[in-house]
């Protein structure tokens, strides 16, 4: 199964097993692919309160990432390092 928006993932978060047996089946390569979860020590705890203030954000607070708005967060096609829909 491919990795979808690979591009947003450090490579070396990428774990594959080359030879994983687990309950007597193999799952080597890409069926044993692991995404490490990432860290983010720069958070902007004032971002919320940034949206809320402009046009159309003031319902920023009620998003809890369901993805019932849209499949994939438009905030990435402008800032292609935020994409909270990517863990």
């Amino acid at each position: 199964m491919p990795i979808h928006e690979k591009s947003l993932i450090r490579p070396e978060n990428i774990k594959t097993h080359d030879n994983l047996v687990i309950d007597g089946v193999n799952v080597s390569g890409h069926w044993s692919t692991f995404i490490e979860s990432r860290v983010i020590t720069d958070y902007n705890e004032d971002m919320q309160d940034e949206i809320a203030a402009l046009p159309g954000g003031e319902n920023i607070h009620r998003c809890w990432q369901c993805g019932s708005c849209t499949n994939a967060c438009t905030v990435n096609a402008i800032e292609e390092r935020f994409n909270p829909r990517y863990w």
